[in-house]
Parts: structure tokens; sequence; C-alpha cells
């Protein structure tokens, strides 16, 4: 690890599939749960007229015996203009001496680990006989979260909600030949009953469903909303739930989906069952029943982007 290397998609995509990148989430969220890793909260700085914004992410492990700093971008119109929503870089240092030893494109990092986690969080959570999954968002997020959660279930079949019928069409036509699953563009919210686990991966600030609109049983991987006004889940959903997050402090400080329920006073931070890391470690407990209602809630953290940076250098 002494040249100083620059990572780019392609070798990202090349090096790190699915199923490696979910075992590289294991311990990092384990090693945040156990205090083994620093990752203050973001900063993020809107833009002057409001229409992005810039995430600083700084995180250290000595584990890893790195610090990283990434900075990406988020333009949620930026599909008007063919540009990706999210854009960035994340430089990654030696944390004995300080030396630089790479710079890693972050687009698709941010969202492999984002599906990682997912994926991680599906495997402890979700039924075993789940095999149906519903995404809730057609962009660069959707991919990792439908390739992470294929990776530790047998899902037969994917109901896709759009911001329009005609884009869960498109992105239905292009995932049904790289998956030998049945995939349908959904009309109707009545769909989602049909559902096993559930990923919501958009920019939403109203929720996307109710309680009752869900299965017994059902799973859900909330990874959207990142901001205290961005809500995905219904109150409803939250309240009724066995409630995982990425990080306490960072979910109680950064998602809608949790602050507002919160504020509302319908809750406090103690629903909050576990940090996801408690369950990888087993010092706390996951599902208990087949009818159980279970949420994984992230807001996204930085030790993700330090592990798959990490598993880049020991593989280069």
């Amino acid at each position: 690890m002494s040249s100083f290397r620059h990572f780019t998609t392609e070798e990202i995509k090349r090096t790190i599939p699915m199923e490696k990148a979910i075992g590289l989430m294991q311990q990092a969220f384990m090693l945040l749960s156990s205090d083994n890793a620093a990752v203050p909260l973001r900063t993020v700085i809107e833009s002057r007229d409001h229409t992005g914004r810039a995430l600083f992410m700084p995180s250290y492990s000595g584990a890893y015996g790195l610090f990283g700093l990434k900075m990406v971008a988020v333009y949620e119109n930026n599909e008007v203009n063919s540009l990706p929503i999210i854009q960035g870089k994340m430089l990654v240092t030696d944390s004995k001496n300080g030396v630089p030893l790479a710079l890693l494109d972050a687009e698709y990092l941010t969202a492999l680990r984002t599906g990682a986690a997912s994926g991680l969080a599906t495997d402890l959570l979700a039924r075993d006989n789940a095999h149906v999954l519903a995404l809730f968002g057609t962009g660069t997020q959707a991919y990792t979260q439908l390739a992470a959660v294929a990776t530790v279930r047998d899902i037969k079949k994917v109901i896709v909600f759009g911001k329009t019928i005609a884009r869960a069409t498109a992105f239905c036509d292009e995932l049904a030949s790289q998956y030998p699953i049945t995939f349908v563009a959904a009309r109707d919210l009545s769909e989602l009953k049909e559902a096993d686990v559930i990923c919501t991966a958009t920019t939403s600030s109203t929720p996307l469903f109710p309680v009752t609109a869900l299965k017994e049983g059902v799973h859900i991987n909330a990874i959207g909303s990142f901001k205290p006004n961005m809500q995905e889940i219904d109150a409803s959903v939250i309240l009724q739930s066995l409630l995982i997050v990425d990080q306490r402090e960072a979910a109680l400080s950064e998602a809608g989906d949790i602050m507002i329920p919160v504020q509302q006073g319908r809750m406090g931070p103690e629903h909050i069952h576990a940090e996801l890391g408690e369950v990888v470690s087993g010092f706390r407990k996951g599902r208990t029943s087949e009818n159980q209602l279970t949420v994984f809630k992230s807001v996204g953290n930085a030790i993700q982007d330090l592990a798959i940076a990490h598993g880049m250098l020991k593989e280069n």
C-alpha cells in the first residue's frame, strides 16, 4: 500500500462483487457498534440556490489502519440533464503516517456499500422464505438494492414502483434480461401486499405507504431519507416495527423517518431496538417471529465507505 492509486467505478465493480461487499459490511458495522471506529456526523452544505448539496463524511478505524474522507454532491434534478444524482470522490490516507493512498470514484462506491448494508440487514432480519421484493425508486441505488437482496434471498418476483409507470417499465425491461426473476411495473399500491421485502430508495418528503398496505412479516430497508425533512416511511410503520438503524446518533440527527415521529411525541429514541452491528455480533436479537414487521433504517455511514476502500487496497 505504498503507491497512490485511483480506483475507478469499473475497478470497484470488478474487485468487490456484491457478496464480498456484504461481508465487508458485516465487519464494518461490528467495528462501528463496538466503538472501534470514529465516524463523526456528516457535514452538509446546501448550495446557495438550494438546488443541491455537498456532503462531507470523514472516518477512521485502527482495524483498517486508514483515515477516509468522502465528499459527494447530491442534485436530485440532475436526471433532467442526463447527469448522475450523486457524484463525488473518496480520499484514503494511511493512519500511521498520513500518506495519501488512494482516491476512489464515489458514485458506485456509495451505491455498492448502501446496497450491501441492505443485503446484510435482509439476511439478518427478513424471513428465510422471502421471495417477493418491492422496490421504490429506479435510480442508481435501486440497482444495488436489488443485487444485494437477490444475493441473500431467493427472489422470484420484483415489483417496481417508479415516479412514473414509464420509468418503472423501463427499469423492469432493463433488468429482466439480467436476472432469472419476474419483473412487474406497479400500477397500484395494493400490489405492495405481495412483498416479503421492501427497499425504498427515493428522495421523498412524504411517506410512500401506510402500515395497512403491508403484508405481515415484511422486512423493509429504508435508505432514501438522509435529512430531517425527508420521510419515506410512515410513522405508523415505524411505530409497529422492530427498528434497526445503522448508527443511533446519526439516525436521531439525520433521518426524518425517525426524527419526525420523535418530534411529534409519538415515540422516543428508545424505540430504536438496535444498531445493525449489535445484531451482527449477537449482542441484540433480530426478528423473533414470522409475523414481525422489521425495518432497517440507514442514512449511510462513512465506515461503510472505508470498508470498501480497505477491501480495494487489500486486493490491489
